[in-house]
């Protein structure tokens, strides 16, 4: 059993939350410092008690919420948060869009920081990946849960339809006073978008705005431009649910309960939408209050707040642990919590006035699905089963997976030893679960080698894909497809197969098929191929045939890129090919004066020395770097040549592959030729066209 810290918060659903987690924890023997912050007076005495209490209580994790006002509070005179300073387990728990609180940089740097012995929980499957592509590893997507129970159904409803929850009529007076921001008229855009199709994903244009110009995720220009998107989409929530209600059909009577959420900062809270079949009434303060009204209204209505494309929020799950029915506006993780994820959603006002109608008049079917939707949820949104999901993944802290990435995708429970398993549920061997039709959960350029055994079949869009294959993968990186081919009868045969693929299919990727690859990049695909082997399998004895494509990810900006750090390519690079088997005092002799020459040449400042080893002597009792070291320092004593201050760079080579050759053979200004050469490795840049530099008569 383990011991938690975990703090309140000072808004109402969230210390419903936090209570939850808390209680499911207890349940479960483990033990619990809850912290409530309105006990505190100011935030050193909240300090000096988290302090005391993480010491005193042997905590063994500490959990954070978005909006755990001392958890997060930033103390700028350490540039810390206050969840940095602890050195115990993290668990951040994300139940808001992350973007939404993630105002700068510095939060973001602070995870950075606590990455090695922390967890991350995201309910919007968006962030997951966001965080994925940041490079967090244990980062997870996440439910809501609720403690609410099942009510019996009542003998008499008090509302035909209710929305309880915050609702403006106009969406001027809000969005009047941020009008002037950047971003205005593509929120505006997305607001309007998002009525006419309720399943619009917002993130896609986030991400677009926050892109400009040329700002990539972990950039600081670019999280501050989708925090500041993402904050006014939030804002616009209550807005957005008065349009939706406004289109509703006067057929039926609509009750709000709540309203203008003016009351939560003491303002006129009258702003109301005038319809002579929608009634106001006060918000419900206590929750047996609340869990009584979803069970005395025949529908529910839930319009989720437009920051969220995926998540479903917490009142469909309440509305579900009470027994009471939902008509919710579509998200794609309804379908992963429940059966009945499309008698209950609407992608459309005009679905969702039609759904209106017919389950107010169909009783019988309307409490069938109600007892459905109750069953699936209290399987899988308890706070218990969260708990639960929660302990399988945080029991690992280790991290000392080999540094050669191998990702499974589409993995099933067949997982080779030693890989990443990724699949769309969990199950015995799956690692990371995700949607493969949206991004892939790994940042650029991360992942060695890449298995997609009959998986690729089942993805829909081939071109993005092969892209998100080809980004994720470091240059050179090695992938392993199998796929049923359309030359048997295997790729026809399964129903779940939507993408269809066979040898040629794969020309459309590779450098090697120009015509065909430069059309696919026409299509819009961004990244190369080299192909290994291409073949197709034995035909099977009910006639599968299965095409195996074995590529190479052809990167040669991101080598070259790789290529300049590690070698710490200059203006001028300068490039030798030693034979280290000559006599000490030839090859030395050799080596001083390629120093003594770069060190004295009038650019010295631009020039890096390349310098190959690829037949050093393994069992040598000095290191290249130790001769090297040896040879500058004589030079410094003997004649006053000194190598630091002359800013001479000196690079060693070593074991580069012939894809990393060929983009650094790009690179290099002249070869100074040697009179005694390692001949097997300078045939390296035969035939290419660079200048020989001369410093040994006997070398011409």
């Amino acid at each position: 059993m383990f011991s938690f810290l975990l703090e309140s918060s000072p808004t109402p659903i969230y210390q419903r939350i936090t209570a939850g987690y808390r209680q499911a924890l207890e349940r479960q023997n483990h033990s619990v410092v809850y912290i409530e912050p309105s006990r505190f007076s100011g935030f050193d005495e909240a300090f000096n008690y988290f302090r005391d209490a993480i010491a005193s209580q042997n905590i063994d994790y500490f959990i954070v919420f978005d909006n755990s006002p001392i958890s997060t509070f930033y103390l700028p005179e350490i540039d810390s948060f206050l969840f940095e300073i602890f050195k115990n387990k993290m668990i951040f728990i994300h139940h808001d869009n992350l973007w939404s609180s993630l105002v700068d940089a510095r939060l973001l740097a602070a995870w950075r920081k606590v990455g090695d012995r922390s967890f991350h929980f995201c309910l919007e499957y968006a962030n997951f990946l966001d965080l994925r592509m940041l490079g967090f590893e244990r980062v997870y997507p996440i439910f809501h849960g609720s403690e609410f129970k099942k009510i019996a159904t009542p003998d008499s409803y008090m509302y035909d339809v209710s929305f309880v929850g915050h609702v403006l009529p106009d969406l001027k007076p809000i969005f009047e006073q941020y009008q002037d921001l950047p971003c205005s008229h593509f929120v505006a855009a997305d607001f309007w978008s998002r009525i006419v199709a309720l399943d619009k994903k917002i993130n896609t244009s986030a991400i677009a705005y926050a892109s400009r110009p040329n700002n990539t995720i972990d950039n600081a220009e670019f999280i501050a431009r989708k925090s500041t998107y993402y904050y006014l989409i939030n804002l616009l929530s209550p807005c957005f649910r008065g349009e939706l209600i406004k289109r509703l059909d006067s057929h039926f009577n609509l009750a709000i309960v709540g309203g203008d959420p003016g009351y939560l900062s003491g303002l006129s809270s009258e702003r109301k939408i005038e319809s002579e079949t929608i009634a106001y009434y006060p918000p419900v303060v206590e929750y047996a209050s609340t869990q009584n009204l979803y069970a005395s209204s025949k529908i529910n209505l839930n319009i989720t707040s437009i920051q969220f494309d995926d998540a479903v929020v917490n009142r469909v799950i309440d509305v579900a642990s009470v027994g009471g029915f939902i008509l919710t506006d579509w998200k794609p993780d309804l379908c992963k919590l429940t059966s009945v994820s499309e008698q209950i959603s609407y992608r459309s006002i005009e679905e969702l006035n039609r759904k209106i109608v017919y389950y107010l008049t169909h009783e019988e079917e309307r409490l069938a699905i109600a007892a459905q939707l109750h069953q699936d949820i209290r399987e899988k949104c308890s706070y218990d089963n969260i708990i639960e999901f929660m302990m399988n993944r945080i029991g690992d802290m280790s991290s000392d997976r080999s540094e050669i990435v191998k990702v499974d995708l589409g993995c099933g429970i067949h997982k080779p030893e030693g890989f990443i398993g990724v699949d769309l549920s969990f199950k015995p061997g799956v690692d990371i679960v995700a949607d493969l039709n949206q991004t892939f959960p790994f940042p650029d350029n991360s992942v060695d080698f890449v298995r997609a055994h009959d998986t690729i079949e089942h993805l829909s869009d081939r071109i993005h894909t092969m892209n998100e294959i080809w980004r994720i993968c470091k240059p050179n990186a090695q992938i392993d497809i199998r796929v049923p081919s359309t030359d048997g009868r295997g790729a026809f045969q399964d129903p779940t197969h939507i993408s269809f693929w066979n040898i040629n299919s794969f020309q459309y990727y590779c450098i090697e098929f120009p015509a065909y690859f430069e059309l696919c990049q026409s299509y819009g695909f961004k990244g190369a191929f080299r192909t290994i082997r291409l073949y197709d399998e034995e035909e099977s004895p009910d006639k599968v045939i299965h095409t195996r494509a074995i590529l190479a990810a052809y990167k040669p900006a991101r080598l070259l890129e790789i290529l300049r750090q590690k070698l710490n390519l200059k203006e001028i690079n300068l490039i030798i090919f030693p034979d280290w088997s000559q006599p000490e005092e030839v090859l030395y002799a050799e080596l001083i004066e390629v120093i003594r020459a770069s060190a004295l040449h009038p650019e010295n400042q631009q020039i890096a020395l390349l310098v190959d080893q690829s037949n050093f002597p393994p069992d040598s009792e000095a290191s290249v770097e130790q001769i090297f070291y040896e040879l500058a320092f004589n030079l410094c004593l003997n004649e006053g040549i000194d190598i630091a201050n002359e800013q001479i760079q000196i690079s060693f080579i070593e074991n580069l592959s012939p894809e990393e050759w060929a983009v650094l053979i790009q690179q290099i200004s002249y070869r100074i030729s040697l009179p005694h050469e390692n001949l097997k490795s300078a045939n390296i840049i035969n035939g290419i066209s660079i200048s020989d530099l001369y410093l040994f008569k006997n070398s011409q």
